[in-house]
């Protein structure tokens, strides 16, 4: 069984590449999944994040308003961690345990999907990673229009992440994302296949 690591830069096509992998029979594990799932009404998570930053984050349904979140620790690297410190082993626990659930099931296969992952520092235990980059000009273009942002928005989200270029050192296998759909599959069946056969 092979357990392969994905993750990109924001807007840069991660989440295409992990349907491609689908496709390809890999099984997925999203790590944006089992955060949400972590801290559903009720579960310990939601409780530390409701002592932490009080029930003006909670939406009328009792669920987290994770946009408000998301302002909250923007520009807040200590808010940030202390939300990281609540939600990331609960993500981990979750995710090792899809994964044993997919290993179990007879999947070759199994690709976690994580958006932070070097800034996690997850590719300490978890090797190969794959990386999905493209130009930052493509980058801030998608995410304008994914996210109906301005330029200068758009910008301000892409360099509060690590650099694409820091992230491309990091990576085994490094995906570039600034062509075709087809070109893209093309990458990403020459880099399974080179998986496999490692």
């Amino acid at each position: 069984m092979k357990l392969i690591g994905l993750t990109g830069g924001i807007a840069s096509g991660k989440s295409t590449v992990a349907k491609i992998l689908q496709q390809l029979g890999a099984a997925i594990v999203n790590a944006d999944v089992l955060s949400r799932e972590a801290v559903e009404p009720g579960k310990p998570a939601w409780h530390e994040i409701i002592a932490a930053f009080g029930r003006d984050v909670l939406q009328p349904d009792q669920t987290l308003d994770r946009q408000k979140l998301r302002t909250l620790i923007f520009n807040n690297p200590t808010a940030r961690k202390q939300l990281e410190t609540i939600i990331h082993p609960r993500v981990r626990a979750l995710a090792e345990q899809r994964i044993r659930e997919h290993a179990g099931a007879g999947f070759a296969v199994i690709v976690y999907e994580v958006p932070l992952l070097f800034e996690g520092n997850i590719h300490e235990w978890l090797r190969p990673v794959i990386l999905v980059a493209c130009d930052v000009d493509v980058q801030r273009r998608r995410l304008e229009q994914r996210d109906q942002l301005d330029a200068a928005a758009a910008q301000r989200h892409i360099d509060a992440q690590m650099s694409l270029e820091e992230k491309r050192r990091l990576a085994d296998y490094v995906i570039e994302n600034n062509g075709t759909l087809a070109d893209l599959e093309l990458q990403v069946r020459e880099v399974l296949n080179k998986i496999r056969a490692t």
